[in-house]
């Protein structure tokens, strides 16, 4: 087994053991509460007739510091391992989500930014339905016109050197279906399919006309980065009672590229948690992935390998000012990609306050 293979197990194993742990705790604590099927303090019921949602708001701040991801400071390189400028930027976003119950209780038609997707720091806006069963099964299918939301531009050739590089946009949509409570189980299982394609995809075009350059059109071939993506997940839950859950998973991505170079297999594993205080509800997502790619990158004369860590931090207040059904939200997010191609190094850093209301 490789080393990033038993790296990700290992860490998983101890994730596991602490959510089980706590959720052991937390049954002790809590063995003698009567069990509910209402939503957390805060949350209308998904499942209720008629009409509800949310809309959130936001202002935030977002550092960034990349030389392969586009940037006004590094529109410009003169060397592919130079030190990436960082910028930072002033994201206003409006977050929001409608949904429709029918009498029957059982089934949901929605749109928007689910809030789960929030939590775990995923800003996809899906249209989709969700069926639940009579073994407590709830079953989603959605359509996802954009991803990523707001980053959806690239470089036409991000290894230009000396001028100013080209956007070029990215199109993209993804499918996801999921089955929550599995048979009444605490498993979750997903499945997701997307597609990318670069508008004007010129990778590795400028290095290919300079005088000696040894890059052949099937090296620019290898380079190109439109495709198709396959994930599958699968998530615990773990409730802690008192609306506090935990919920650790594992999820494998293929990305199928028309470029060998920039097709790839990720396997990875993540936590959720959240934690009701009283008026206050907090929040936490922890990732970890490593992807390997298939073939040596022709510029880089080497088969790009990528680890990827990602933080998600927040919580919220109900009710400030005695206002009923509004929420203030504080959000905060970091990731950070470390290849051992430094062109594809990243970190970025983002906050932000919105305020809910919900219906």
């Amino acid at each position: 087994m490789k080393l990033f293979g038993k790296k990700i197990i290992s860490g998983l194993i101890c994730i596991l053991l602490l959510a089980f742990c706590m959720g052991q705790a937390s049954a002790r604590e809590n063995d003698q509460d009567a069990k509910t099927n209402q939503p957390p303090a805060g949350r209308p019921n998904r499942f209720e007739p008629g009409f509800s949602g949310f809309i959130q708001p936001m202002v935030g701040i977002g550092y960034r510091k990349s030389l392969s991801a586009v940037t006004d400071d590094n529109k410009q390189i003169d060397s592919l391992d130079q030190d990436a400028a960082s910028e930072t930027s002033f994201i206003p976003m409006l977050l929001w989500n409608l949904g429709y119950t029918l009498e029957n209780k059982t089934t949901r038609f929605f749109a928007g930014t689910p809030e789960e997707n929030i939590l775990e720091g995923t800003f996809f806006l899906e249209m989709g339905i969700r069926q639940k069963l009579g073994d407590g099964t709830v079953l989603t299918a959605a359509f996802i016109p954009q991803i990523p939301l707001i980053d959806d531009e690239v470089w036409q050739d991000p290894f230009l050197l000396g001028s100013d590089r080209l956007e070029t946009d990215r199109d993209s949509h993804a499918f996801r279906i999921s089955a929550e409570s599995l048979l009444g189980s605490p498993f979750t299982l997903k499945y997701g399919f997307g597609t990318q394609d670069i508008d004007n995809d010129q990778a590795g075009l400028y290095l290919s006309q300079q005088p000696g350059s040894t890059l052949t059109a099937q090296d620019l071939q290898s380079m190109k980065r439109s495709g198709d993506f396959h994930q599958v997940e699968v998530q615990y839950t773990l409730d802690l009672g008192r609306g506090a859950m935990v919920k650790p998973g594992f999820y494998y991505m293929k990305g199928d590229a028309d470029g060998d170079a920039n097709s790839f297999n990720r396997l990875g594993g993540k936590i959720s948690i959240t934690k009701p205080m009283g008026r206050y509800l907090l929040f936490s997502t922890l990732s970890m992935d490593h992807s390997d790619y298939d073939s040596p990158h022709p510029v880089f004369q080497q088969t790009r390998k990528e680890w990827k860590y990602k933080a998600i931090l927040g919580g919220g207040y109900r009710e400030p000012f005695g206002w009923k059904n509004f929420m203030v939200n504080l959000y905060t997010g970091f990731s950070k990609e470390d290849a051992n191609i430094g062109f594809y190094d990243s970190t970025a850093i983002m906050g932000g306050v919105g305020i809910t209301w919900m219906f």
